[in-house]
């Protein structure tokens, strides 16, 4: 590979490529991973290896970034390859860092965020931005939460980030709990236009203002969702199956589950035994759908297994009839 791409770029001397190679290999990178970096960098293999690359690799993997990650961040960002160390890597790593409880949030937030860390952001914004919240009285556990998981928001322009924060506190939200982080990041990517359309869909079942409100506080993401995702699940659970759409809307929760995978076999089993007689004809929706998978089984399904043998195959089988 080397002897080719120095053929390729008329290298003189295919030492420094050879080298470039073996100190990347050495830090985790396969041959197509090298394959893939050289071709979005080919002047990559001109580099001098002790004094640009080397440094970079060792503070990335300093800071716990493994020989597994570091492939994946310097192919989705090579910039990094030939950005100052000095002058910018570790001037924005310390400002990231003053914001969270350790590198492993770091490294999990640089994995999320990638280009972001090269921006003038990265200074300005979410140093003002997190201040803001710092002010509200917000724990740090819900700070570590948005700048980790939702960098993209916690970076985002100061102006439309108070905004939205604003807008979080006067729905009421607790600035002591996680899910006022996950509405400040879902109603951060909205504008009122796209809410106006989010809670029209949920209108056509019945849903007020108010309880869409309600919905939102329980289950911020649930406003996140496409129209055609809540309009299949609900045209399932409250046309084909028959259950309340209040009862939906009291656990949005529901509409987060995957309507092949997990709805659908769910039902199937209590249906069944419905029809035997062994639950309530009236059980509630939020008795089976909110549980996870291992509390499901127990309850619903290996509980039941002497008396309804075929339930377990039921269950399997609508799974992976709906999933092939």
């Amino acid at each position: 590979m080397t002897l080719k791409l120095s053929k390729r770029l008329q290298l003189k001397n295919p030492d420094g490529p050879n080298a470039v190679i073996d100190l990347l290999r050495n830090y985790g990178f396969s041959r197509t991973q090298l394959s893939i970096l050289v071709k979005k960098k080919p002047f990559l293999l001109f580099a001098k290896p002790e004094e640009t690359l080397l440094p970079k690799l060792m503070f990335f993997h300093s800071i716990g970034f493994s020989t597994t990650d570091l492939p994946r961040i310097f192919i989705g960002n090579p910039s990094f390859l030939h950005t100052s160390l000095k002058n910018n890597i570790i001037p924005r790593y310390e400002i990231i860092r003053s914001l969270l409880r350790s590198d492993k949030e770091v490294v999990s937030t640089l994995k999320h965020v990638g280009w972001s860390f090269r921006s003038c952001a990265v200074i300005t914004d979410s140093v003002a931005n997190i201040e803001a919240l710092r002010q509200l009285g917000l724990p740090q556990g819900s700070i570590s939460l948005l700048v980790t998981n939702f960098p993209r928001v916690a970076f985002m322009k100061h102006s439309r980030f108070v905004e939205a924060v604003e807008t979080v506190k006067e729905m009421g939200f607790d600035t002591l709990k996680s899910n006022f982080v996950l509405a400040l990041q879902v109603l951060a990517k909205m504008n009122k236009a796209m809410w106006k359309l989010r809670v029209e869909v949920f209108e056509r079942w019945g849903w007020s203002k108010d309880i869409c409100l309600l919905a939102f506080k329980k289950n911020p993401q649930c406003m996140m969702l496409s129209e055609k995702k809540v309009m299949k699940i609900l045209s399932f659970l409250v046309k084909d199956m028959g259950f309340p759409s209040e009862d939906i809307a009291g656990c949005p929760v529901i509409l987060n589950r995957n309507l092949e995978k997990t709805l659908i076999p769910r039902c199937a089993v209590v249906e069944i035994l419905k029809s035997r007689g062994l639950i309530k004809r009236d059980l509630r929706i939020t008795s089976f759908m909110s549980i996870s998978e291992k509390k499901f089984l127990a309850r619903y399904v290996t509980r039941f297994q002497k008396k309804v043998p075929q339930l377990l195959d039921a269950y399997k089988g609508q799974k992976s009839d709906r999933s092939s």
